[in-house]
């Protein structure tokens, strides 16, 4: 203690050891201090540098998703979208460094890269290179991001006509049918003139004769009973008369005249003179003709005329010079005729495209109903009104449907088949006639359809720029008509125009031509003045062709079909789902499916694996039903008590498996991959109903 006293107050010297370790540990504390001050500062700068690079990469996914939806058409808004959205978040190309490079994907145009690089400032790295100031400020990162908006599910056709239903037409056959009397005897002689043995003129070519010498004698006879020998309904052709006889001198201009009454006598036909007699018995040429009545005049001559109680035949004795005594051996009349039978089949025909050939049916119509009709008919949007609830459609959107038109090349025309509203009438069976234009209630009022084809300059997602080339305008307005033709049933209603042989009835009407190769809008509504109290369905069908490779119509997002439905299993294109689907979920919503007579069900096929199969799903219904949360592969949409989904969405949830399309996805017969299929099973009717399908986390996604 004494001598550590004395070395505190510096009395004496410390070891030369002790001096030798404290001097050894300062600097290894420097030192010490340095390597964990350093470790700090590269554990902060990496954490800046990840941040930073984090929030680079996020700039460029906005940039991506915001520049994608202008793709594939418009490149130079989609690069301005891109660009712009990188600057609000942080990084403008030219800027501090900053370089922002947007690109269409060569690979698929409706995608969209983006590249951003710039400096990350490091804060303490540049420290440990101060011999070269400058070289350690900063790191350059690159990040790249790539977006892709996916369409709208494609529904309702892969081909290059969109809703041709079942077209039921009755056809009418007439048949002719030639037949005749035969040539009959008369049985009475109701008037004679200086004529003897009259009678003997009943019995045909038997030489007992019934004669006369004075010139003109007239003998009339009757009661050939030819009506009863005629059916009702025959239409009469022709009318001959047969004579027989001779005179006791020949001699030149020795005839019989015969003239006929369709009147019991008060009226007389023209007068048909035979061939001179001779001195034998002989049975002359027929007077006038089985296959016309005009050498008798201009009567027109119909069954009754030749009842027992009106027809008479009436002979005179043209006496010429020296002809002696005529003997008349009989008199024959035969009334030649024709029926027609009338054979009527009502069944479904085909339409033919507007280049001849021959449209399968797709089993639906496309259809509207219009602004002043309701809802709970089967069309969710067109009508403004829900009348089973009593209340306005909350779904209302008076803009009608959009349809792709798609044409590969140049020269793209489409057309509309049936584009007008002309009411027919039921079928007998299970469904309207023709296309089926109906008035659903209420007093037939105007009627006005309009179709628009507009040109999306190659932005399919917004409608801004859209550029409108040709519309039906009022081609189609105001219509109160109906077909009577007789071949579409008979209308409800009687008194209207006749629309039968409208030109573009049960017809096909060109929208538009030349069109170059693009994508389209097809715009079809009814909500235009004169259609707010109107309740009425118009169905239609689209065409469209182009030169290169196969165009196509078909619906998108969503649709409305009207089915003339027969009894059994019907088969509808529903949706076309890709493989980049795979995965996720497939959201199918399907507004007053099943609104028919008897039991109806409904199952939905898939095309995964090159071969139709039925899809397992979920299913909820806004009036309460559900599959309970178990996957089921049939929904039973009507029974014999009525419809259970009236006015009512069924949304079907299919699970994609992550396997899907692996395999393929064109089932044999199918020309596209990837077409989804609806099957319903009824026993018989017609249904509206608005389909719409998507598949969840679409459209616009990040593309790994």
């Amino acid at each position: 203690m004494f001598f550590a006293a004395i070395r505190r107050q510096g009395q004496l010297p410390q070891p030369a050891a002790a001096r030798r370790q404290r001097g050894q540990a300062l600097p290894l504390f420097v030192l010490s201090l340095v390597v964990i001050i350093g470790a700090v500062a590269i554990v902060t700068d990496i954490s800046w540098f990840w941040v930073s690079q984090q929030r680079m990469q996020r700039a460029a996914d906005a940039a991506a998703l915001a520049g994608a939806i202008y793709l594939p058409g418009d490149t130079a808004t989609a690069y301005s979208t891109a660009l712009a959205e990188a600057t609000k978040n942080g990084y403008t190309t030219g800027v501090s460094g900053v370089t922002v490079s947007p690109i269409q994907d060569s690979s698929n145009r409706r995608r969209l890269d983006v590249t951003i690089t710039g400096p990350v400032n490091w804060t303490f790295a540049r420290v440990f290179n101060a011999a070269q100031p400058g070289q350690w400020n900063s790191a350059n990162v690159t990040v790249r991001s790539k977006a892709e908006y996916v369409l709208p599910v494609p529904m309702g056709s892969p081909q290059n006509y969109f809703g041709v239903g079942d077209f039921l037409k009755t056809t009418i056959t007439s048949n002719n049918v030639d037949a005749d009397t035969g040539y009959d005897n008369a049985t009475s002689e109701p008037s004679s003139t200086n004529w003897s043995t009259a009678t003997s003129a009943y019995t045909w070519n038997n030489a007992t004769y019934a004669t006369t010498s004075t010139a003109s004698a007239q003998l009339q006879l009757s009661l050939f009973g030819l009506a009863a020998e005629i059916p009702a309904g025959a239409i009469i052709d022709g009318l001959s008369v047969q004579v027989g006889g001779k005179v006791s001198t020949a001699a030149a201009s020795c005839k019989f005249g015969v003239d006929l009454s369709w009147n019991n006598g008060t009226n007389w036909s023209t007068q048909v003179s035979s061939a001179n007699l001779s001195t034998t018995n002989t049975v002359l040429a027929a007077l006038g003709s089985t296959t016309v009545t005009t050498a008798w005049g201009a009567h027109s001559w119909v069954i009754g005329d030749f009842s027992d109680a009106n027809f008479r035949a009436r002979v005179t004795y043209q006496l010429g010079a020296s002809c002696g005594t005529a003997n008349l051996d009989g008199i024959q009349v035969r009334v030649d005729y024709h029926t027609v039978n009338v054979t009527t089949n009502t069944a479904t025909q085909t339409i033919q495209a507007p280049d001849g050939t021959t449209l399968a049916s797709q089993g639906f119509w496309g259809a509207i109903i219009t602004e002043g009709g309701s809802r709970e008919n089967g069309d969710e949007f067109s009508p403004a009104n829900d009348n089973l609830h009593g209340t306005a459609n909350a779904e209302y959107d008076g803009t009608g449907y959009d349809y792709v038109v798609q044409t590969s090349g140049a020269n793209g025309k489409v057309e509309i088949f049936d584009p007008e509203f002309c009411e027919t009438g039921p079928n007998g069976a299970s469904g309207l006639m023709g296309a089926g234009d109906h008035w659903i209630s209420g007093s037939p009022n105007a009627v006005t359809t309009v179709y628009s084809l507009w040109n999306e300059n190659g932005t399919p997602y917004s409608t801004n720029d859209d550029t409108l080339i040709t519309t039906s305008g009022n081609t189609f307005a105001n219509e109160i008509q109906a077909d009577y033709s007789g071949t579409m049933g008979t209308p409800a209603n009687s008194g209207l125009t006749n629309c039968a042989n409208d030109t573009y009835h049960n017809a096909w009407w060109t929208l538009a031509s030349n069109l170059a190769a693009g994508r389209y809008r097809m715009n079809v509504t009814t909500s235009v003045a004169g259609n707010t109290s109107t309740n009425a369905e118009n169905m239609w069908s689209g065409w469209v062709t182009s030169s290169g490779a196969t165009p196509q119509i078909y619906g998108e997002a969503r649709m409305v079909a009207y089915n003339n439905l027969v009894s059994g299993t019907q088969l509808f294109y529903l949706a076309q789902i890709d493989k980049t689907a795979a995965g996720k979920t497939m959201e199918i919503s399907l507004f007053d499916p099943g609104d028919v007579s008897g039991n109806a069900s409904l199952r939905i096929k898939s095309p995964d694996g090159n071969a139709y199969n039925y899809a397992n799903f979920t299913w909820t219904a806004d009036n309460g039903l559900s599959s309970g949360g178990s996957s089921v592969s049939t929904i039973t949409t009507a029974t014999s008590g009525g419809s259970l989904f009236n006015d009512s969405v069924i949304t079907i949830d299919v699970t994609l498996p992550s396997t899907y399309g692996s395999v393929g996805l064109t089932p044999a017969g199918e020309s596209q991959a990837g077409w989804w299929k609806i099957e319903y099973n009824v026993s018989g009717g017609n249904d509206t109903t608005t389909w719409q399908v998507a598949i969840r986390g679409n459209p616009v996604h990040l593309v790994q």
